[in-house]
């Protein structure tokens, strides 16, 4: 009797030292390490408006290299230079790929002409972009002596701006990254935070984290976010050069799986559902205002991994 008495407070005692463990979840930084980042979206987007109704769906890829070169108070800077960028749009006929062909096709050079810019961000141990600096860097080989003609590039450069601004940048790495509380976590407690998009389109995610599991040095965290538009009328400039005002709502979800020793999320899935209005202004080609009905719906897959 003594014996199984003795047993079910061992066990006991066994299972409630693990229920209370405590993580302090946080990224390691140290001064020459280099991180393998890459990331692949699938986009389907659903456009209703005045005598249409389309369907158009697209891809986009991108690799870099981190390499953090000096340490903060907060955390760390880092070096960053895309490795490979790759877009395709087939209903818009448009592809651009860093490693396609580049004698006759220019989104292709651009593309190439990008590769190995580098330039700098900053993060913080509980993964916040603080800033992005010397973005300009990425257009510095789009110069004359590069081959390239100011009348040809200007246009797609605004265009690509809207994707690689620092804004838009800092917003593309925090969503492969996950945004730790500042106190220590248990398995099965959530934390909250928020992403912010200001440019082009203003969104902000509301996102509700939770420790999933943790084992060893391996564990499962789960975000589930709300998105919605943070400012429906501000304006801003479409690809095409057309002004339109947004109002959308949704939801992402994402599983991450953490190095515990590093903090860095090793592969990360996401999808996330948007539905709303988008308003084409009056002006050129547009005699009046324009309401379109739009869904998109996106799947990602992040990687990072340590050279």
């Amino acid at each position: 009797m003594k014996k199984i008495v003795f047993l079910s407070a061992l066990i006991c005692f066994f299972f409630s030292a693990n229920a209370q463990k405590e993580y302090k979840l946080q990224y390691s930084f140290k001064k020459g390490d280099t991180y393998e980042w890459s990331q692949s979206a699938s986009v389907k987007q659903h456009l209703v408006g005045p005598g249409f109704d389309q369907n158009n769906e697209s891809t986009v890829k991108a690799n870099a290299l981190l390499k953090i070169v000096e340490l903060t108070a907060k955390g760390a800077k880092f070096e960053i230079e895309y490795t490979k960028l790759y877009t395709n749009v087939p209903q818009a006929n448009m592809l651009m790929d860093s490693d396609g062909d580049t004698t006759k096709n220019l989104p292709n050079k651009i593309m190439q002409a990008m590769k190995g810019r580098k330039f700098n961000f900053s993060l913080t141990k509980e993964g916040t972009v603080e800033s992005v600096e010397n973005d300009e860097n990425l257009w510095s080989g789009l110069t004359v002596a590069n081959g390239f003609k100011e009348a040809q590039v200007a246009p797609m450069k605004q265009a690509l701006e809207n994707s690689f601004g620092k804004n838009s940048i800092k917003a593309s790495l925090e969503t492969a990254m996950i945004k730790y509380p500042e106190n220590k976590i248990k398995v099965g407690l959530t934390w909250n935070n928020k992403n912010e998009i200001g440019s082009p389109i203003p969104l902000k995610t509301e996102n509700v984290w939770t420790l999933e599991s943790a084992e060893d040095l391996a564990a499962v965290v789960v975000g589930d976010g709300q998105i919605a538009t943070t400012d429906t009328t501000k304006v801003i400039t479409l690809p095409q050069g057309f002004k339109a005002t947004t109002n959308f709502k949704g939801r992402r979800v994402v599983k991450s799986h953490v190095n515990l020793a590093s903090g860095w999320p090793e592969t990360s899935k996401a999808y996330a559902e948007q539905k709303g209005v988008m308003v084409l202004l009056a002006g050129g080609q547009i005699p009046e205002d324009m309401k379109m009905q739009m869904e998109l719906s996106t799947e990602s897959e992040y990687t990072i991994k340590k050279k």
